[in-house]
């Protein structure tokens, strides 16, 4: 074998590592970046649709909460050391301008995710950041002294090689697009050093349901899509876009349900409110003094699309007759349909439709400052590695750039310790 020495030592060269890599060879550490893939960034490169949705235009303490209430506590620092203005000032100062469209989201104004790609790697190897591609991690090693001069970490390599270095960042993804070679080999290493995780799972991934592909195409603007415990207690709710598929549903408002749904399959459940602002009662004294069909009333007065209301009153065994004419009891029904409909979603369709990972390492285990492991001085983790996730629309790829940049300023002042 070959060993080769380096300072700081990255392992994957998407977001979270261009931007580690960025940061730490800005403040004089000699970077090392391996890439298995033969081109960096490959997630970067087919996100959005080819387009790339790279970050949001809300503020850190706005987003903070967005990643519930430990994530947001734990992003705190990142987030405002790397905020949504600093990742679209990286892009921009490399020749690629950034564009708002609908929810906030950033995207390149050519609407050419290649050009995000570009630039950030662009500047990383500006900042002195060596890039190799084709270069497979096969393990990682503890080695030498936690508090001596020499390096603490070691690599093994597809091609026979060993690389030893003081600051090892891992920044290889989770297991979403597994197309693009993210497949856990970061969650391995990890377990392999008794790291604590939270088991890996699918994130901003469709929602998988049967029976549904009589309303396939359409897309509601305004309902609310929540999650529910074993005792009805409302977990997680959004009210963003909703779209029904042949397989489910999907849109903003139900994969940003994903991560919470999977964290613990078989004892939650989606459940749609399709009149959100509107409670229960009022429903009940105000909607059956209409008259007409009830499919149609109910089309008109809560601007629902026919299809969708007519499927409710079909598989729920109601009658097409005129609201007022309805019984008690089906009016009640009615109400609790509109309100707590269970469209029957049990889990997600997976990581190979998911945007992102959820689980990873237990955040209690990791600086937030410097994303190092606690345990284990000399090791950083970052983006798709730890247990937190966010929202559709920027989000993944903002805990990818600040996770990354804190790791890399983390592990390049440590050197100087």
């Amino acid at each position: 074998m070959n060993d080769r020495d380096v300072e700081v030592l990255i392992l994957g060269c998407g977001a979270a590592g261009l931007a580690a890599a960025a940061e730490a060879a800005s403040l004089g550490a000699r970077v090392l970046v391996l890439e298995k893939n033969s081109e960096p960034a490959l997630k970067i490169r087919i996100s959005g649709g080819g387009r790339c949705n790279l970050t949001t235009t809300l503020g850190p303490s706005e987003a903070e909460p967005l990643f519930g209430r430990e994530g947001g506590r734990f992003l705190r620092s990142a987030l405002r050391r790397t905020s949504s203005r600093t990742i679209r000032a990286w892009v921009e100062e490399q020749g690629v301008p950034t564009v708002v469209e609908d929810f906030g989201k950033v995207f390149p104004a050519s609407g050419k995710a290649e050009d995000v790609a570009r630039a950030l790697v662009a500047r990383a190897r500006e900042a002195g950041a060596g890039i190799r591609l084709r270069t497979r991690a096969l393990a990682v090693e503890k080695i030498g002294s936690p508090m001596g001069p020499g390096p603490r970490w070691r690599v093994l390599t597809a091609a026979d090689e060993c690389l030893r270095a003081r600051t090892l960042i891992l920044a290889v993804g989770g297991c979403s697009y597994p197309k693009t070679g993210t497949v856990g080999e970061g969650f391995s290493w990890l377990r392999s050093l008794g790291v604590g995780l939270v088991e890996p799972h699918p994130a901003l991934a469709p929602l998988e349901a049967e029976g549904l592909s009589p309303l396939a195409g359409i897309t509601l603007k305004e309902c609310e899509a929540q999650i529910r415990g074993p005792s009805g207690k409302i977990l997680l709710r959004r009210r963003r876009p909703l779209l029904f598929t042949h397989r489910g549903l999907s849109g903003p408002a139900a994969m940003d349900l994903c991560s919470c749904l999977e964290r613990a399959l078989g004892s939650r459940r989606v459940v749609i409110d399709l009149c959100p602002g509107v409670p229960e009662d009022v429903l009940l004294t105000t909607l059956f003094r209409k008259g007409g069909d009830a499919a149609r009333t109910l089309q008109r007065e809560l601007d629902l699309p026919l299809r969708l209301v007519r499927h409710l009153l079909e598989i729920h065994g109601l009658p097409g007759k005129p609201l007022p004419q309805f019984r008690k009891e089906e009016r009640r029904g009615l109400c609790r349909i509109l309100k707590r409909w269970d469209p029957g979603v049990r889990k997600s369709l997976g990581f190979t439709k998911a945007e992102s990972t959820g689980g990873g390492v237990r955040l209690e285990e990791v600086d937030p400052e410097t994303m190092e492991l606690l345990r284990f001085p000399g090791l950083h983790v970052t983006g798709e590695l730890l247990d937190v996730d966010g929202p559709i629309g920027g989000f993944s790829f903002w805990i990818a750039f600040a996770t990354g940049a804190a790791a890399g300023r983390g592990a390049a002042l440590s050197l100087r310790g």
